[in-house]
């Protein structure tokens, strides 16, 4: 699993594992694991052009893109507490 600390933008991002709690697992196509991105609580995230939302469990729920990838610019100024942005669209 690697961890963002610095903006970035992700290409080929098939789904989104998202959580109240602020933290954001990016699956990144041809990559194995997942990308985590953690934020605050009240982190300021969006994403647009989204195709559906799966429960996974009490905090946690999947985000999957319209299209085929989402790309996503995220901001990270560290390993924990971003408070974002994080904007996800399909293209």
């Amino acid at each position: 699993m690697t961890t963002i600390t610095t903006d970035v933008r992700l290409d080929s991002v098939e789904h989104i594992l998202a959580s109240g709690s602020g933290t954001l697992d990016f699956a990144v196509a041809g990559e194995d694991g997942y990308t985590t991105w953690r934020g605050t609580e009240d982190a300021d995230w969006n994403f647009d052009d989204v195709g559906g939302v799966e429960n996974v469990d009490e905090d946690r729920f999947i985000v999957y893109p319209d299209g085929e990838y989402f790309v996503c610019d995220v901001s990270a100024a560290g390993e924990e507490q971003n408070p974002g942005p994080v904007e996800c669209w399909c293209e």
